[in-house]
C-alpha cells in the first residue's frame, strides 16, 4: 500500500469514528483530520469534505456485503441452504449494526441523500437489489428442489432482511444495557431461529438436480 493510500485509509478510519460518536451534523474536517493524526490540509487532498468522506465510509461498509448478495444466486445447488442462509443473516445483521446508523444520518441530509441517490442510479445500484438477488437465489433453490415448491421467494426474502433490520433497529435504540429487553437477544440464536422458520423441501436426486440447474433462467 502505498503512502497516499495509507493516509486515505487512516482519514476514512477516523471519519468512521468521528460520524458514529458524534452524529453527521456535528461533525468536522478539522475533528476528523484530528483524530487521523493529519492536518486539514492534508484531509483536503483527499476528499472534498466531510460529505465525501461520509459517502466513501458507507460504500467501504458495504462493500464485503454487495460482494456476498451479488455471489449469492450462484450458490444455488451449492453446500447447504440453511448454511447459505446462516452466513447471510449474520452479515445482514453485521451490516445493519454497522453501518445501519450511518446510513439513517442520510436522511437528515436531504441534500447527500439526493447525491447518493444520483450515485446508485448511475451505478445501476441501490437496497432493493438486495431483496431482487436474495429472492432470486431462493427461486433457485425453490427449482432444485431446496425450498418448498409452494414458498414464494420474494416474500421470504423480504421477511428475512426485514426482520435483521428491525432487530438492528431495536439494538442501536435500546443500546448496550437495553438488549437484554429483546425477544432474543443473542445474535446466533436469532439467525438459528430465523433460518429454521424457512420453509424447506424435499431435495431432488444428484443427478435430477443437476439436470434441473442446466435449466435456471440467468438472474
Amino acid at each position: 500500500m502505498s503512502r497516499a493510500e495509507t493516509t486515505r485509509e487512516r482519514i476514512l478510519a477516523a471519519a468512521s469514528t468521528v460520524i458514529r460518536e458524534q452524529g453527521l451534523a456535528h461533525t468536522t474536517t478539522k475533528e476528523i483530520a484530528r483524530v487521523a493524526g493529519y492536518s486539514e490540509a492534508t484531509l483536503y487532498k483527499h476528499f472534498q469534505g466531510k460529505e465525501d468522506l461520509f459517502l466513501a465510509v458507507l460504500r467501504i461498509r458495504l462493500a464485503p456485503f454487495i460482494g456476498l448478495m451479488v455471489r449469492l444466486p450462484e450458490k444455488a445447488g451449492t453446500g447447504t441452504v440453511p448454511a447459505h442462509l446462516t452466513e447471510l443473516g449474520h452479515e445482514m445483521l453485521r451490516v445493519y449494526e454497522d453501518s445501519g446508523q450511518l446510513a439513517m444520518a442520510l436522511f437528515a441530509e436531504p441534500v447527500l441523500l439526493e447525491r447518493q441517490r444520483a450515485a446508485f442510479s448511475r451505478m445501476g445500484g441501490g437496497p432493493q437489489h438486495a431483496n431482487a438477488l436474495f429472492a432470486e437465489y431462493l427461486r433457485r433453490e425453490r427449482q432444485l428442489g431446496r425450498i418448498a415448491p409452494t414458498a414464494n421467494p420474494v416474500a421470504l426474502a423480504n421477511l428475512f432482511l426485514g426482520a435483521c433490520f428491525h432487530r438492528a433497529f431495536l439494538v442501536a435504540f435500546l443500546g448496550p444495557t437495553g438488549r437484554d429487553q429483546l425477544l432474543e437477544h443473542d445474535p446466533d440464536r436469532f439467525v438459528e431461529e430465523l433460518v429454521a422458520a424457512i420453509p424447506y423441501g424435499p431435495t431432488p436426486p444428484a443427478g435430477e438436480r443437476s439436470e434441473t440447474a442446466s435449466h435456471l433462467a440467468p438472474w
